[in-house]
């Protein structure tokens, strides 16, 4: 073996050629836990059979109360998140379907809404949030309150009687899909202007990204929570929550975004954890995961 023996004369380690691959493995069996341990704390708790709401048509994006540059920078990147994670572009002078309101009394606006925009608050069979819920967070003051609007349907459209039970159309069926997706028609973030004075535009339009495309978990305890997530916005402040999406914001919203039209909400750490596997690839990143401070 003349080759081993060189290099044990020269004192020269042979090369494990092996080692950085071995560690990129590592890497990403550790990432992987961390989303899925951290996943449950951050979403919302959806029963595991029950179909995730998202949106399936473009997101027409309208904000309300900012100044016009503003407003214009808060909806041009929400539309690129909405474009990262595979929704279509909306065309010109579409009809919003993604409110951002930004106003100095949300409660009282909300009270409005009730009676003179019953449209954008829904009816408590197609929110995800009952009124009297809304009501608390606004009454306490918390800088933003976000609701989402959804209807039952399959592929022959709505499913709705007019009592509100399901009539089932669709011949489909799978033990991991249901024969319904539920599309979100509207989605409202209503922010608290009194309250996000040093808050970036960057993060006002992240942090309603996530709630406009996605399902986050109304209360989160961050204090059981490992990783960052723009989420943390108005429990860390500002200056200490991350400046923009992070690597777990991402991966949720492009997982849940790959899923069928019927997944069900058990499918969403595999996508998840697909999502955060893509984007290693993409960004020809190591897959280490990075973990709050």
């Amino acid at each position: 073996m003349p080759a081993a023996g060189a290099a044990q004369q020269t004192g020269e380690e042979t090369p494990d050629l092996f080692r950085d691959g071995i560690e990129v493995i590592g890497q990403r069996e550790v990432a992987k836990k961390v989303l899925k341990e951290n996943l449950r704390e951050l979403i919302a708790p959806i029963p595991m059979f029950d179909v995730i709401p998202r949106f399936f048509e473009p997101l027409c994006v309208k904000v309300v109360g900012m100044a016009p540059d503003a407003s214009v920078t808060i909806t041009d990147r929400i539309n690129r998140t909405a474009l990262d994670v595979g929704l279509d572009p909306a065309k010109p002078n579409c009809r919003a379907n993604a409110l951002v309101v930004v106003v100095d009394d949300p409660r009282g606006l909300f009270e409005k809404m009730l009676t003179r925009r019953r449209g954008i608050v829904g009816i408590a069979e197609m929110r995800d949030v009952q009124t009297r819920n809304l009501r608390d967070e606004l009454r306490a003051r918390k800088p933003a309150v976000a609701w989402n609007l959804s209807t039952l349907s399959n592929n022959n459209g709505a499913t709705l009687d007019g009592e509100g039970y399901v009539i089932a159309t669709s011949i489909k069926a799978s033990r991991i899909d249901s024969n319904f997706y539920r599309p979100k028609s509207l989605s409202i973030v209503l922010y608290d202007s009194t309250q996000i004075k040093n808050v970036t535009l960057g993060q006002l339009a992240d942090y309603a990204a996530v709630h406009l495309l996605g399902s986050p978990r109304r209360h989160i305890d961050f204090a059981s929570v490992a990783v960052p997530s723009v989420l943390s916005l108005f429990t860390q402040g500002p200056e200490a929550a991350p400046a923009e999406l992070t690597q777990f914001d991402k991966a949720y919203l492009k997982g849940i975004y790959t899923l069928e039209a019927g997944a069900l909400r058990s499918r969403v750490p595999g996508a998840v954890l697909a999502g955060f596997a893509q984007q290693c690839e993409d960004q020809q990143d190591s897959c280490r995961m990075q973990l709050k401070k």
